[in-house]
């Protein structure tokens, strides 16, 4: 029942003036095939701007006035940063909230970005930090021009399987989606750090909670999710 509250906050979003909004799920046996489909789906619509918002997210009521706005600035994208469900491998941060840039003289650009980038060649971009432009997130807060996707080869999204026998997946494949469009295909993508999410688990997490479980810092394996099912089911 705790995702029915990102139901409702969408049902509240308010509508930017002379725009029509449409919401459509995605279908598919994994999360790349349900990107697609709902991208599919927008552009037989005949979207002009396209939002992937994630099933587990909370966002401010007026995050589609916000977001146009910035693209009316001039920007391709735009991206508001949900916080972590868990600690982050980057620094071992609990509920850290991320966006990369690339680092002035990096590497060139390069395939599957996420699983290759040569170390140094992206800088983190945090809570704390002023908006400005980024160029690797996730798809779980991000609006685009349709017209970005012209310019990119089907299918859009791809999923990244371990060859470990088990065939599970690297979760990756929004993040190389959004570093295809930025670096490989030159949009430009701002981050706005104004933007507030809550990421819905165990419990609602927001930008506070990576100061107030501070004490969870560098437990790599630790998530609420993983404690609360200790305290329901004591045996796992």
């Amino acid at each position: 029942d705790v995702y029915k509250r990102q139901a409702f906050n969408m049902m509240n979003w308010d509508r930017p003036q002379d725009s029509d909004v449409a919401f459509f799920p995605g279908v598919g046996w994994c999360p790349a095939a349900r990107h697609n489909d709902a991208v599919a789906k927008a552009q037989a619509w005949g979207a002009d701007v396209i939002m992937f918002n994630g099933g587990d997210h909370v966002c401010p009521f007026d995050i589609l006035i916000k977001m146009i706005a910035r693209l009316e600035e001039g920007w391709d994208m735009v991206h508001a940063m949900p916080p972590s469900r868990g600690v982050v491998g980057y620094d071992g941060t609990p509920f850290k909230a991320i966006s990369y840039k690339m680092a002035t003289n990096s590497a060139p650009p390069i395939e599957n970005a996420v699983l290759n980038m040569p170390k140094g060649a992206s800088e983190i971009i945090s809570y704390d930090d002023e908006p400005q432009q980024s160029h690797i997130s996730g798809t779980g807060n991000v609006m685009m021009k349709a017209e970005i996707f012209e310019g990119l080869e089907k299918p859009y999204f791809t999923e990244f399987v371990k060859q470990d026998g088990r065939y599970g997946r690297w979760c990756v494949m929004d993040s190389n989606f959004v570093y295809k469009c930025t670096v490989l295909s030159g949009a430009k993508m701002f981050c706005d750090t104004s933007i507030k999410l809550i990421h819905l688990d165990a419990f609602g997490i927001d930008e506070t909670y990576s100061e107030r479980f501070k004490d969870k810092t560098g437990q790599l394996d630790w998530s609420p999710a993983k404690d609360l099912r200790k305290f329901a089911w004591p045996q796992i």
